[in-house]
């Protein structure tokens, strides 16, 4: 009786459903080179936003048409750029190895590249490094007179400089020691850091129309040298129209002359309109480099078995190559500070 109803039982139970079908979110995932969907996600977000900023400014490189026009005022930054042989160099540079820089690091940062095309990853990691190596003399070239080039945006512009070459060559020294864990955070933090840019953008036009409005529109000024105002207004009538103290400039008596000009968006002189992107340009690239330091150091903090994965990667590659001290090889923390000596975790 027992037998008959396990044997009626097994015959009436269903099979199994078949394993389902992963969603068109999971295969492209997976096409990618992603674990998880958070990491596509972010590499989504960051990516796009790269992506995007450098395509809507490749047209940059037609300099003497779009970006400093011979019948256009283009700003305070293009009479320099236009009249001394320095900065306009240094813009040409800047913008003929950042744009392509940005658009090449994309690949190093998918992983069905560096997981399939190991060497197409290294040749073109080190291509990005030297064209962002240009672009950073390019833009230091120009720092003294970009959006006004206050002490506010020199100093912002030279620390950013320091974080972004320094954090890639400590990811060089970590890859060449095949710590690959910290390559990886340093690369991540080096661009971060250099992403700030875009969200400089954003800031400094929130500022530019915050302080264009009331209660406070109008109320902030900045001083603009008088050939500068010149070559914004375009003749000597309209300049002395807005800026009757230029007058020392045009009658020879002070060359060096600047005038007060107010800062505000709801104005109808370009002058002014640059004025108040120039006052807020500074503030918003440290407020956005703050932003982005804080950001990667989320993330670095947030993705602890991602690192503790490559760092096995490390330990593997390192006992391959014979390397001394392969547990704790590079720049690990172990070597500079007091954490707990790692271990391998096949060990």
């Amino acid at each position: 009786m027992l037998s008959s109803r396990n044997s009626s039982s097994s015959s009436t139970s269903k099979p199994s459903p078949p394993p389902s079908k992963p969603s068109m979110l999971h295969r492209i995932r997976n096409a990618i080179g992603f674990n998880r969907s958070y990491n596509l996600a972010l590499w989504f977000i960051f990516s796009g936003a790269l992506f995007g900023f450098t395509l809507a400014r490749f047209s940059y490189l037609n300099f003497r048409g779009i970006f400093c026009p011979k019948k256009s005022s283009g700003g305070n930054e293009c009479y320099y750029y236009l009249n001394f042989p320095r900065y306009h160099v240094g813009i040409i540079l800047h913008l003929a190895t950042i744009l392509p820089a940005c658009l090449l690091v994309l690949f190093q940062f998918t992983p069905v590249i560096r997981q399939k095309f190991l060497l197409f990853h290294r040749i073109n990691g080190y291509t990005v490094l030297l064209l962002f190596a240009l672009s950073t003399a390019g833009a230091l070239m120009i720092a003294r007179h970009t959006f006004g080039g206050g002490l506010d945006t020199q100093s912002a512009v030279g620390f950013l400089a320091l974080l972004t070459v320094g954090s890639f060559i400590i990811s060089i020294i970590n890859i060449k020691r095949l710590q690959i864990e910290q390559h990886r955070a340093w690369m991540l933090r080096g661009w971060f850091y250099a992403g700030c840019i875009i969200t400089t953008r954003i800031i400094m036009i929130i500022a530019a129309m915050t302080i264009s409005s009331p209660p406070d529109g109008g109320a902030y000024y900045t001083a603009r040298p008088c050939d500068q105002l010149l070559f914004i207004h375009k003749t000597q009538n309209e300049t002395l129209t807005y800026y009757p103290t230029c007058e020392s400039y045009f009658n020879g008596s002070n060359s060096n002359h600047e005038a007060i000009v107010r800062a505000t968006m709801n104005s109808t002189k370009a002058s002014e309109i640059t004025a108040a992107l120039g006052v807020s340009f500074g503030m918003a690239l440290w407020l956005a480099l703050a932003i982005h330091a804080v950001g990667v150091e989320i993330y670095l903090h947030i993705t602890p078995k991602e690192a503790e994965r490559l760092r096995n990667v490390s330990f593997a590659r390192q006992m391959e190559a014979g390397m001394k001290n392969s547990w704790n090889g590079g720049l690990a923390v172990q070597r500079l500070g007091d954490a707990e000596t790692w271990v391998p975790r096949e060990h």
